[in-house]
């Protein structure tokens, strides 16, 4: 099947194409990854009725048709080529067709591409199917009899079926590549060959129906899905990263909305996660509907992420750009070489500052970093090599196994440097927050000695004690934040027993600054943790750092109106972050014992950084090798097929064989259309 294409280039084109054109009536419009767009609202309850005719179009036949109906035509003199222009500005390819009705004007247009895999006969019996139904304004049916029309002709007459098993590499821009360091990699188009075969077996799309297997089945796909949606975001946030660096914000701004979009989903999917992970119990169905509501999270996420794939490979175009691109990243490294002797400076200070502990989750990272700029130097100079040996394919793998490895190395630096902020701000924090402790220590035992105030004695205690433990340990700042903010909140809740709301909330809100400086900075150290280590940390503890976030952001929300719940939850997302970091540093040390140095997870880039951490590093770039936003698992979802599962995204890659001439979609091609 031929890779397919999104619309970031595609709405460019669209733009240049009305700038040219008089804005009258409804202009061209942008799928934005729908198969049936309803401007003029007359399908009602038939949009579903439609969209399973597409599908059924789609799984006989191997042929997208996308559907849609506008008031009235830009130019009603000339109703193809607004349907051309809508086509071309939405990326369709040779296999997708297109059609537009004008409801108000009366006119409809069926776009086609000059090598379509349909017969003129065929056309003609769909356009007649088609218009049938339009003159008895049977909205929804012209689209289903025009699909049905379509499905019964060309899957027993043109032969030019979809096989999804097929691996030959006419138009679909995917070649087979050497093996490097013992897994197979495929060229542009496909860089994630190892991850797509990987997720075909064993992933959380892969399987009977979720309706049919057991709880622990669900558990297992629900835990492997949310570890590898999470490697994928964060490894797109760094693709995204390099295509605004080398392209601009502008070109790149449907790949960004769609990673935001998956990242929303990705964290609903976390905090079911952490529903189920908590003391409260659910019951059996509740815990199965829960579970298969993380999965089809999970499969949103990552249709998502499918839908901009194709684009995001052609935005790049490494095989044909890998000299340009080569260039850039060869700059980047060399800055961030220039940068590495003040990150190492800076550990330093650290180390002779602060606690290890308060410390040990950069400790690594200059070395780490080092080891991976030393990677992204030999891999670019390999792709160099490749690039003079006329070796496209293995250049364009060369270069985005550099950007991977610079990717890696300047998140561990720039961990360096949020840290040492980080633990600034909370020695700054620590000292006032020692000084408004004594002063609640002062203010409880000057209360009233009723039955109360003796209430208050335990509090008071547990208070002084975490006052001495702060007072001698102020070389772990954060940790000290912690304890005494935890005894403070023991004692303020004792004190609302005695205390007025209003003197409650004033105390609550000087406890808040503390707390959120604490919560936040364990969040950040933790993330970047699990980040720059993510090879070896499981889902658990990535659960609970993305409820930590969460209960952050209520708390940030609530600062000003209820700094008292705002309180609970910036407490709630400290445990929650330094469990999180807890878990994830036991499950790291486990992987880099467990695996022998150079091996681990390296998915095709063993031996590429030794040394300390090796296995763990490996991990690291194999999930950013297999985490790559290219083709993606065929796989069964709820939509139909691709390649034997779901349309995926929506778009299918033309190669531009749309524009008009002879090769295209205009110029009196085979697109048809007129009034009825």
């Amino acid at each position: 099947m031929k890779a397919r294409l999104g619309t970031v280039f595609a709405l460019a084109a669209a733009l240049a194409l009305l700038t040219a054109s008089p804005a009258l009536a409804d202009d061209p419009v942008s799928l934005d990854g729908a198969y049936v767009i309803d401007s003029a609202g007359v399908l009602a309850g038939d949009s579903g009725d439609v969209t399973d005719a597409l599908d059924s179009l789609y799984d006989r036949a191997g042929i997208q048709l996308f559907v849609v109906y506008v008031d009235e035509f830009t130019n009603p003199s000339a109703p193809i080529d607004w349907a051309d222009a809508t086509a071309e500005a939405n990326g369709l390819g040779d296999d997708d067709l297109l059609l537009a009705v004008a409801v108000s004007q009366r006119q409809y247009a069926l776009s086609v591409a000059v090598d379509a895999p349909v017969t003129d006969a065929q056309l003609d019996a769909a356009e007649a199917a088609i218009e049938s139904q339009l003159r008895d304004d049977n909205w929804g049916q012209a689209a289903i009899a025009g699909a049905d029309s379509l499905a019964g002709d060309s899957a027993a007459g043109t032969g030019t079926g979809t096989d999804s098993s097929s691996t030959e590499s006419s138009g679909s821009g995917i070649s087979v590549l050497p093996i490097v360091g013992g897994a197979a990699v495929v060229g542009v188009g496909a860089y994630v060959f190892y991850r797509v075969r990987r997720r075909g077996s064993t992933g959380a799309t892969a399987g009977a129906p979720v309706e049919s297997v057991s709880q622990e089945e669900l558990d297992r796909r629900a835990g492997s899905a949310l570890v590898e949606l999470d490697d994928s975001l964060k490894t797109s946030e760094q693709e995204l990263g390099f295509a605004e660096a080398q392209f601009g914000a502008a070109a790149t701004t449907n790949f960004a909305a769609s990673l935001k979009e998956a990242s929303d989903a990705v964290a609903q999917a976390f905090r079911l996660r952490q529903e189920l992970d908590d003391s409260e119990p659910e019951t059996a169905e509740q815990k199965r509907a829960m579970t298969i509501e993380i999965i089809e999270l999970c499969e949103r996420a990552d249709d998502l992420l499918d839908a901009q794939a194709a684009a995001f490979d052609e935005l790049r175009k490494l095989e044909t750009n890998a000299p340009a691109a080569l260039a850039e990243t060869s700059t980047l490294i060399a800055k961030a070489s220039e940068r590495l002797p003040a990150t190492e400076s800076a550990l330093e200070v650290l180390r002779g500052r602060y606690a290890p502990v308060a410390i040990e989750a950069v400790t690594d990272n200059g070395e780490r970093a080092r080891a991976l700029l030393a990677s992204a130097v030999a891999d670019s100079t390999a792709a160099s090599a490749a690039i003079e040996a006329q070796k496209p394919s293995e250049a364009a793998v060369g270069v985005r196994t550099a950007q991977a490895e610079l990717g890696q190395a300047i998140q561990l630096m720039d961990a360096v440097d949020s840290l040492s902020t980080e633990l600034q701000s909370a020695e700054t924090q620590l000292s006032a927050t020692i000084t408004d402790t004594t002063g609640d220590i002062a203010a409880a035992r000057a209360l009233p000695t009723d039955a109360t105030a003796g209430a208050l004695q335990p509090a008071i205690a547990a208070a002084e004690a975490a006052l001495a433990t702060a007072q001698s340990a102020t070389d772990n700042p954060v940790a000290s934040l912690s304890t005494l903010g935890d005894a403070n909140a023991a004692l303020e809740t004792v004190f609302v027993g005695v205390r007025d709301q209003q003197a409650a909330f004033a105390h609550a809100a000087t406890q808040l600054s503390a707390a959120l400086a604490a919560a936040q900075s364990r969040i950040t150290t933790t993330a970047q943790f699990i980040t720059t280590r993510r090879g070896g940390v499981g889902a658990t503890a990535r659960t609970r750092i993305s409820e930590a976030d969460r209960q952050f952001k209520q708390a940030l929300a609530l600062q000003t109106s209820d700094p008292v719940t705002a309180l609970t939850h910036a407490r709630q997302a400290d445990q929650l972050a330094a469990s999180a970091y807890d878990l994830a540093q036991r499950e790291v040390s486990q992987f880099s014992t467990g695996s022998s140095s150079g091996s681990g997870m390296l998915g095709g880039l063993g031996g590429a950084v030794g040394g300390s951490g090796g296995d763990v590093l490996g991990g690291i770039i194999g999930g950013l090798i297999g985490g790559s936003l290219g083709s993606r698992s065929s796989r069964p979802s709820s939509g139909g097929s691709w390649g034997g599962g779901s349309r995926s995204g929506g778009f299918s890659g033309g190669g531009g064989r749309r524009s008009s001439g002879s090769s295209g979609r205009g110029g009196g091609g085979r697109s048809r259309g007129g009034r009825f």
